[in-house]
This record gives C-alpha cells, sequence and structure tokens, in this order.
C-alpha cells in the first residue's frame, strides 16, 4: 500500500565525527530528476513511540556541515536550520530494519510518504553506529510520473555530542531569563519580550509590531507557550548554552520544549525554541 500526504506549501509551515561518511541519491518528480550529493545520518527519539530511536538518513541538493551537526544537541533542529533553503529527504528507519516513512522538504513546501510495497530497502548494517545500505522505488513509471527515490548510503553515526558544563539546579542565570521571557510573553509585554531576545529574533519581532496582523499572531504565539514550565537539565559550552523544560500546552498535553541560548554583550539571550508534544 503507498501512503500519501499532500505538499503544503512552505508559507504555512512558519510559524564525535563520521569516520566515514557517504551517501548520495536522485529524486525524480515528474521526470525531473534533484541529484542529492550529500548525506548525513544520526540517531534520534522514535516521534511515535517514546523509549524507541530511530536513524535518520538524509540527502541534501546542499552541503552538509557534519562537524556542526555532530557538536549540535538536537540535531534534527540544525538540520532545519542548516537546509532551509535546500531540497532533503530524510528516510527514517527503524531498529528491526523497516521504514517508519520518507520526509520529502523542498521550498514549495514538505510531504511524507509511508506503507510498503512501493520501495526495495538492503540494507546491509543497521545499529546505533552505522547505517549502511540503498533504498529504492519499485515502479520505474514513477520517474515520468510520479515520484521516485534512488539513494544509496554507507555513513557512521555521530555520538552524544559535547554540550559543556552542566548548569546547576534551576538552570542558573540562562534559566532565570528564559522564565523572564514566559512572563514577558505572557503580560503581552513586547519591549520586555525583546529584551529576552537575541539580536536578531528581537530585530525581527519589533520591525513588525505595527503590521495590520501583528495582535492576531502575536496572539497565537502566546497561546502556543510553555505553561508550568518545570526545568530537566541544561550546558553551557562558551558563549551558547542549552535547556531544557517540560510543562503543558494549552489543552494540557505534555511539552518538551528545548532552549537554544547566546551570549550576546555580556547577557544571555533566547536564540530558539523547539518543543514536542504529548498528545493526552
Amino acid at each position: 500500500m503507498k501512503t500519501w500526504v499532500r505538499l503544503i506549501p512552505a508559507s504555512l509551515l512558519l510559524g564525535c565525527g563520521a569516520v566515514f561518511a557517504s551517501g548520495s541519491g536522485t529524486l525524480y518528480q515528474q521526470g525531473e530528476a534533484t541529484v542529492l550529493k550529500n548525506a548525513y545520518a544520526f540517531r534520534l527519539a522514535d516521534p511515535f513511540e517514546a523509549g524507541k530511536q530511530i536513524t535518520r538518513v538524509v540527502f541534501a541538493d546542499q552541503p552538509i556541515d557534519a562537524a556542526t551537526l555532530d557538536d549540535s544537541s538536537d540535531r534534527d533542529s540544525a538540520i532545519d536550520d542548516m537546509l532551509r533553503q535546500a531540497t532533503r529527504i530524510e528516510l527514517n528507519i527503524e531498529a528491526d530494519g523497516s521504514v517508519q516513512n520518507v520526509n520529502l522538504k523542498t521550498l514549495s513546501g514538505s510531504g511524507s510518504q509511508s506503507g510498503s510495497g512501493w520501495y526495495t530497502l538492503d540494507l546491509k548494517h543497521n545499529d546505533d553506529k552505522r547505517i549502511e545500505g540503498t533504498f529504492r522505488s519499485n515502479d520505474e513509471s514513477d520517474k515520468q510520473n510520479g515520484r521516485y527515490y534512488d539513494l544509496a548510503f554507507a555513513l557512521d553515526l555521530p555520538g552524544a555530542p559535547n554540550l559543556g558544563t552542566p548548569l546547576p539546579a534551576g538552570g542558573g542565570e540562562q534559566g532565570k531569563v528564559y522564565l523572564s521571557h514566559l512572563a514577558m510573553l505572557k503580560k503581552g509585554d513586547i519591549d520586555g519580550l525583546a529584551k529576552t531576545m537575541s539580536k536578531q529574533r528581537a530585530e525581527q519581532l519589533l520591525a513588525h509590531r505595527g503590521d495590520a496582523d501583528f495582535k492576531m499572531m502575536f496572539g497565537f504565539i502566546q497561546s502556543r507557550a510553555l505553561r508550568d514550565p518545570k526545568y530537566v537539565k541544561g550546558h553551557v559550552k562558551g558563549d551558547a548554552a542549552t535547556l531544557e523544560y517540560t510543562g503543558k500546552d494549552e489543552e494540557g498535553n505534555v511539552v518538551t520544549t528545548t532552549v537554544s541560548m547566546k551570549r550576546e554583550a555580556g547577557a544571555w539571550k533566547i536564540e530558539k525554541e523547539a518543543s514536542s508534544t504529548t498528545l493526552n
């Protein structure tokens, strides 16, 4: 069975090093071929089953800085930032060698494909240190009248990143900044909120405060803010820090948020937040 998820316009989506690495492929869509010269693989938490991990093999038509990704505490988000302008494929493989799904992300949108019978996966190696094999669509006619994947990979998986020094209980100075950020967001204090953010993020926020739909958009951001935040862990490395919190969303679902911060002019500022939700 072949399952398709419709491409969604990108505009609606806003809101230890490898010793041997080799991977490339070609994506065919309606007769047009996109060559994907670069690949990277890593382990991450299974988004559908708690306590399990999957291996994600990423193919892209733009360069991948493996060293930067190896050193990231959130490789999934780091890849999003790095390959924002790229065409990329994410091949998600479970521990038993089955394909969970195949994600496609382009400038025009994103989509996902799952099911069985429409591809052949030939794995020669699949553990927490290395992934090697090929993945190909079965129907050759899809090269001209659909979507066809032709991928090969032989990649060592990076180990745990060097996160730096653990932060004290509560997250220390960085944790205070994040809690202040949430407080300003809840109050609707735009100027106070901007002071907790990195220069680039603050400028983007303030530049749009006069927009006709700013009030509506800001209200949406407020509604998505973490409720009842509880500090879990954090690390600091030079002028960068990463903190993890748990809390709830507006519907009472459990949310885990990773906060990336950087030090600007001696003060800690929030650079990015990434959240995952466990539905009740």
